[in-house]
């Protein structure tokens, strides 16, 4: 075995064990005995699911923050600024807090002091750039 193979086995183990963290801490997983095989195999199936959409948006997610670390002398400032704000946004934040984030059934229009300042322009064009570089449409 060469030394590029056994790294990459190595890095599948380690793969293998966030999966099962994951499992364990935030799908759910602590709980398997169920009352009827049925009830098992739904649940690990909505765990297999869930699983799989971890990987794809912790993927997509790290593709966003490659991006947003490429210098480009295109750039406007205030771009630079916006990225910046936001690499340091999905450094701060686990998946779990960023879909809580993005957690929203309708748009909801805050008229206190507080509301407006957590609810900022500059939180608002952030989550319209995140929401970009990950391509899906916002109006």
């Amino acid at each position: 075995m060469d030394t590029f193979t056994a790294l990459e086995n190595y890095r599948l183990r380690e793969k293998i064990e966030e999966l099962f963290a994951v499992q364990k801490g935030r799908l759910d997983g602590a709980r398997p005995r169920t009352w009827y095989p049925d009830n098992l195999r739904g649940r690990q199936f909505t765990q297999f699911i869930s699983l799989g959409y971890h990987c794809f948006l912790m993927k997509k997610i790290k593709a966003v923050q490659a991006r947003l670390r490429k210098k480009d002398p295109e750039k406007t400032k205030s771009l630079i600024k916006l990225e910046k704000q936001l690499e340091n946004w999905l450094a701060q934040r686990s998946l779990a807090q960023i879909l809580d984030w993005f957690d929203c059934v309708e748009t909801t229009k805050v008229q206190t002091a507080m509301g407006s300042y957590r609810w900022s322009t500059e939180s608002v064009a952030r989550d319209r750039l995140f929401l970009k570089c990950l391509g899906v449409g916002t109006k």
